[in-house]
This record gives structure tokens, C-alpha cells and sequence, in this order.
């Protein structure tokens, strides 16, 4: 199955009907349009797939966490009370979706949308970061869909299959702020210089800091099913000895 990205964003909907009449009655009334699965914005032809669902009583919980201590105990108590929840669907490309991407988000956010999680990175943001990341520079858009995770043994990024680019891991007895900053200026590398990248090259974020030898592997952490699989792979950094 292709992979996509999903979004997903819990309201006070408590039926499909109630999602439509939001979608309708959203100023400017009749722009866009909900039906059969479609979310369309009719003055422009464009459409995306749109699952609505009922509420979930993990819902708040899952923010909390994918939110990383930024979503106020406000939203997450408006999250506790959601009474439906919509999930667009858009191609795994958010340079290329990016306007498509900021303009459906709106729309649901405008009818009474109250969050974003990033079900593809596991990620989630209040309204006012999620537009300030979107409409942001490059960095900024990677941080809208890319978070760093730890286990006993590496530092790695989830995300970066948003921008058609391997992941990136560092070892576990890095210092945890040098090793956020080491993946963050690797993967912003990869997204706007998109280089010719291999096993054996060697990478370090300026002339003064240590460098890292490269090494490409699949990513065994996820299913190839799960919404977070990077199909490009894992680049594994090593210190040179």
C-alpha cells in the first residue's frame, strides 16, 4: 500500500452530519464541500480524502505525549472533550503539499478543528505553531513533521520519509542536546541540499566539530505497514576513530 501522510484532528463533531454542516457553513459558506469521504474546495477543483470518526477516549493522552510538553493543559482538556475526529489524507511529499496541506488544515481548524497530530511521525502541534512551522523556512517545515526519539543504544529522527529522505541515528552516549543538534543540521542538509549521499562518507556540521561516518540501512524499527517506516532507510552515523 503507498504510503501517505495522515493527519488527524479531533472537533466537537459528534456525527458526519455535524462535520458536513461545519465544512458547509465555514466562511466563506459553500467554499468547500464533505461527501464521500472527499473534503473538496469547489472554486478550485482540488479535493482530499477525509476519514471521519468518532471520538476516542485516548485521544488527549495521544497528544500529550506526541505534543512533547507544548500543547497547553487548556487544548488537552479540549481535546478530553472531542466528540468526533477527522483524518486528511495527502501524498507523503510536504514540500510538494505543503499549500494543498495548509489550506485543508485550515478549513477543518476554521470548523472547530482544535489540534493536529501528524499520524505518519507521531508528532502534534497547537493551531499557532503548526501554521507558524507550515508558512516557515525550511527548518521550520521540518519540525512541523519530523521529532527526535531515544532508545539504550541511538538518538534518531522520525519524519524525514515526509521529504523523501532516509532518517538519521547517532549513538545514545552522545550528549542529548549535541545529538539533537547533530541529527536536526544533518537532516536539514538532506532536505535543502539533497545530496549524493553513501556508505563511507563522512559528514560533520563545521570544520571545528567531529565528524561522523556514514552508513545506510533499511529501517527495521518499523513494519514496512506502519505509518512510520521510512522506505528510504536509516543513515547511521558513526565517530570517526
Amino acid at each position: 500500500m503507498e504510503q501517505e501522510m495522515i493527519l488527524c484532528i479531533p472537533g466537537p463533531w459528534a456525527s458526519r452530519s455535524e462535520f458536513l454542516g461545519a465544512i458547509i457553513t465555514t466562511e466563506p459558506s459553500g467554499e468547500f464541500i464533505f461527501a464521500g469521504g472527499i473534503l473538496t474546495h469547489a472554486r478550485e477543483k482540488d479535493f482530499v480524502l477525509l476519514t471521519y470518526e468518532d471520538s476516542d477516549p485516548r485521544m488527549s493522552e495521544a497528544f500529550r505525549v506526541a505534543g512533547q510538553g507544548k500543547i497547553s493543559e487548556a487544548t488537552l482538556q479540549e481535546i478530553d472533550s472531542h466528540a468526533g475526529v477527522a483524518y486528511l489524507h495527502f501524498p507523503i511529499d510536504l514540500p510538494g503539499q505543503r499549500e494543498r496541506v495548509i489550506k485543508f488544515t485550515d478549513v477543518v481548524r476554521r470548523a472547530g478543528g482544535i489540534a493536529i497530530k501528524v499520524e505518519s511521525s507521531g508528532v502534534a502541534h497547537q493551531w499557532d505553531r503548526w501554521s507558524y512551522l507550515l508558512t516557515g523556512e525550511e527548518f521550520d517545515l521540518y519540525c512541523s513533521v519530523c521529532l527526535l526519539v531515544g532508545d539504550e543504544t541511538h538518538f534518531y529522527s522520525c519524519g524525514m520519509h515526509h521529504f523523501g529522505a532516509p532518517e538519521c541515528s547517532v549513538p545514545s552516549q552522545m550528549d542529548v542536546h549535541s545529538a539533537a543538534d547533530l541529527i536536526n543540521q544533518f537532516n536539514l542538509f538532506q532536505i535543502v541540499d539533497r545530496p549524493r549521499l553513501a556508505t563511507g562518507h563522512t559528514f560533520s556540521t563545521d570544520s571545528d566539530s567531529p565528524s561522523f561516518r556514514l552508513a545506510l540501512e533499511e529501517d527495521q524499527r518499523h513494519e514496512p505497514d506502519d505509518l512510520f517506516h521510512n522506505p528510504h532507510g536509516l543513515w547511521v552515523l558513526t565517530p570517526r576513530e
